[in-house]
């Protein structure tokens, strides 16, 4: 007998400093999310745009992890395509630019101080 995929899928994403971490759903609800006192001193904007990075590649990867769920129940591809769950190559491609995301924020100067 096959085995029931998990009703709710989830992934965890931690940024590059290891100073915020998020788990979220394959619907994209958070279910967790932690981070250090000292990002509060990057500004409520920089520290709501990383966190919804987070969210969004959270979320994909919990979807990635639906999708091989479902398949391995024997769930046919085009039917997990119907669903809107993303193939390999599409979360490959996603976190490739996600993670673009956060390397060009991480070069941007988060403080007023600037090198002269």
């Amino acid at each position: 007998m096959t085995e029931t995929p998990a009703l709710v899928a989830t992934a965890t994403s931690t940024n590059a400093a290891g100073t915020i971490t998020v788990t979220a759903t394959d619907a994209g609800t958070i279910t967790e999310l932690r981070f250090a006192a000292p990002e509060y001193g990057h500004g409520a904007a920089a520290l709501a745009a990383e966190i919804l990075r987070l969210v969004q590649r959270s979320t994909l990867l919990a979807r990635a992890r639906r999708r091989e769920a479902l398949a391995q129940a024997g769930l046919a591809a085009v039917l997990l395509d119907r669903l809107g769950l993303p193939a390999p190559e599409v979360v490959a491609a996603e976190l490739e630019r996600l993670d673009a995301t956060a390397a060009t924020a991480a070069a941007t100067p988060r403080g007023w101080v600037r090198a002269l």
